[in-house]
Formats: structure tokens, sequence, C-alpha cells
């Protein structure tokens, strides 16, 4: 996974619900469950474990050709040093390559590699300059919804969020008090051949005629819903909107989210270069 430090504790979140793995080595997690290549916003390489343990006991096919891969977790050294301790001596393979050599400071692993297991942001025809990038929002749905799972977003936007919620198979529903930010949204699912209905609504007032959703995201607008008092009316109607929500904000809202009612049960912070974006998770937590 990306070990990037600002992102530390996003991806950790990310890995944790959707494999469940154990931490082997920084960035680097096993689990006996893996997710669909593709899936994790923040997975770098992926692949089925084939042997683990001392290099001189890990076998390789004659003539193999085996990445070395590069990582937090990978010790000084060229990549022959590495392959020559292995007992068939392979040679050096391109990054593409089937057999990956993870070498950490215990176990040695030896990988059969995923395709495909790099997350890969689409091209969407609509965005602004405060849209949700697709990688954070990936990262927002894994951390609350699954595949097939109703997902809401009542401030959508553009619906960057909605697309990845799309992408990975969930029923999206959005809504947004302006006509143009429903019709970008529209049209960005579009693009992508997905589907999702889109509104010009205000979802609080729906509130009680909506169906519970299984998950509700939002990329809270700047300035709006941010002042204590428009928080509260939203923050009240999450129970009754979804079982487990995830909310994006450039101010951290747990005071305020607690004062509700509804206090947030993570809180990861997310520098960028110039501010911190806070995303805070409740509801039901989403094991992995």
């Amino acid at each position: 996974m990306d070990w990037e430090p600002r992102r530390r504790a996003l991806v950790e979140a990310e890995a944790a619900v959707l494999c469940g793995g154990r931490l082997v080595a920084p960035g680097l997690y096993l689990s006996e469950r893996p997710f669909a290549p593709g899936r994790a916003a923040f997975a770098i390489e992926g692949g089925v474990l084939l042997a683990a343990g001392d290099p001189s006991e890990l076998q390789t096919p004659p003539g193999a050709l085996v990445h070395v891969v590069k990582g937090p977790f990978k010790a000084d050294g060229h990549p022959k040093e590495f392959l020559a301790r292995l007992p068939q001596h392979p040679q050096i393979g391109p990054r593409r390559t089937k057999l990956q050599l993870y070498c950490t400071g215990g176990p040695w692993l030896l990988v059969r590699r995923s395709e495909d297991a790099a997350f890969s942001a689409p091209e969407l025809p609509r965005r602004t300059s405060t849209s949700l990038s697709s990688r954070l929002g990936r990262a927002l749905v894994n951390l609350v919804a699954r595949p097939g799972e109703r997902v809401l977003d009542p401030v959508c936007g553009t619906g960057a969020a909605l697309v990845e919620a799309a992408r990975i198979g969930c029923v999206v529903e959005g809504s947004d008090l302006t006509w143009k930010a429903v019709v970008w949204a529209r049209e960005n699912l579009a693009a992508l051949g997905l589907e999702g209905a889109i509104r010009r609504e205000d979802a609080l007032i729906r509130a009680p005629a909506l169906p519970l959703h299984d998950a509700l995201i939002a990329d809270l607008p700047y300035g709006r819903r941010l002042d204590p008092a428009d928080l509260a009316a939203f923050a009240r109607a999450l129970p009754r909107l979804a079982r487990r929500w995830a909310l994006v904000a450039h101010v951290d809202l747990r005071p305020e989210l607690a004062a509700a009612g509804t206090p947030a049960h993570t809180t990861i912070e997310v520098p960028k270069p110039t501010f911190v974006r806070y995303l805070h998770l409740g509801g039901e937590r989403l094991e992995g």
C-alpha cells in the first residue's frame, strides 16, 4: 500500500476494512481474504503469496524472471544482490513480471502478481476546483460501503464520490441544491456507463421519506452546513439516512457531531499542501 507519510492513517484504515490483514512491514499487508484487484484507492501492488521465509529457502522455477518490488519495507541494495540470495538465482524482471519478491527486514515474500492491482482514476468530463479527487473518493467509499450496497450522497456536487461508489458496484443516489451540480453529476456517471439517481433537492427535507441506505458519503461544501446551527440538523438526520456514514470537511467536526448526538467513531486527518481535510466516520463500523 502507498506509505506516503501524510496519508498513512488513511491507508491503514482502508487496508483494515478491505482485507482485515496484518501489517508485516511498512505498507505491506498479508490477508487470507484479499480484496478485488483495483478496489483499493491506495494499493500499489497485490497478489497471491507463494512462499515466505528465509531467502535461501524460496524456490523459483528455473530460468524465471523475478521483479524486486520497491517500497518502504525494502532493504538497501541492488535487485541483483537480492536475487543472488535465492537458490535458483533468477534474473531481474520488469515491473509487470508475474513473480515478485518483497524483501523485508523479516521473512522475504515471493508473490504471484495480480492483474490491474492499482487504482485507476477515471477521466471525468465535469470537475470543479473543489471536486473531491477520485482516489480520495474511492477511499471514502471503501471505508463505509461494500459492493452491491445502497449509497447516498446528499450534497453530491459533481458526483466524484458517487462515481467511485458506482464503479465498485454500489447502487448510488445523490442530490444537490443546484441544477448545475445535478446535471454535471449525471454527466460524469453517464460518461463511464454508470447508473445513478441524481435529484435536485434538499435531502434533509426528504429525510423522513427516504429509505435507509447502507452508507452515506458526503464532501461537505465549504461554509454551508459547517456552521454549528446548520450542521446540527444534518448530523441528527444521519441515523435516518444511513447505517454508516463518512463526511469530509476542511475543519474538524468532532465537537459539533458529538453535540448533535451522532459522534464520529473515527476521524482521519488527510493533510494537503495548504490545508487539512478531515474524514469523519460514524454509525456502524465496517469490519474487514
